[in-house]
């Protein structure tokens, strides 16, 4: 069991520090959304996915969790952690239905996963805007122009990035699938099984 947690630990250390350095290559998309020109896209949210997969949903939070706290120690920009706060929540939304619909079946539920993983991170991402990151950047409270303003920007920035993430997502996996399996030899979460995933093609 002890070797069990050191490489899950070391798995979650490892996919910390890779998404913590896919951070730097953030790619601006102010050009298409000019009301908000802060907003980036970065991949950073990968390495959580297949941590996810390895070793189970909480291992891939921790490694949300851990790219964001290191985020905000080296890198932060935004006002209060408004930044980090919204990349935390609107990752871990993506990320949970893509690791939990894993364990069915990898091969036929990869799009779909994706698709609703996208959906609930456009829906949380409505309510983690109006209340909270709009309110550290000292935005109008007006609803009307809160809610013009995530339907116009927000909403189509997240549809954007869900979609990007899972066509990346969805291409890099069978490629590492061999390198996840080697983790997986090791340890097993109860979530997933290591023979399920070896008859897989």
């Amino acid at each position: 069991m002890k070797k069990q947690n050191i490489r899950v630990f070391s798995l979650v250390g490892i996919m910390s520090g890779l998404a913590f350095a896919l951070y730097f290559f953030e790619i601006p998309f102010g050009f298409l959304f000019p009301a908000a020109p802060f907003l980036k896209f970065e991949f950073s949210d990968i390495p959580a996915i297949l941590t996810g997969i390895a070793a189970g949903p909480t291992a891939g939070v921790m490694v949300q969790l851990l790219k964001n706290i290191l985020h905000a120690m080296f890198l932060m920009k935004e006002p209060i952690y408004s930044g980090e706060i919204a990349n935390f929540a609107a990752s871990v939304a993506l990320m949970l239905p893509i690791v939990i619909l894993y364990r069915y079946d990898d091969k036929k539920f990869k799009w779909i996963s994706g698709i609703i993983g996208t959906v609930l991170m456009t829906v949380v991402m409505m309510f983690v805007n109006y209340f909270i990151t709009f309110n550290l950047f000292g935005l109008p409270q007006g609803f009307n122009y809160r809610m013009g303003l995530i339907l116009s920007t927000f909403t189509p920035f997240n549809l954007l990035k869900g979609t990007i993430i899972t066509i990346v997502y969805v291409i890099l996996y069978p490629k590492l699938k061999p390198i996840i399996l080697r983790w997986l030899q090791n340890y097993q979460p109860q979530e997933i099984s290591e023979q399920k995933l070896m008859e897989k093609p």
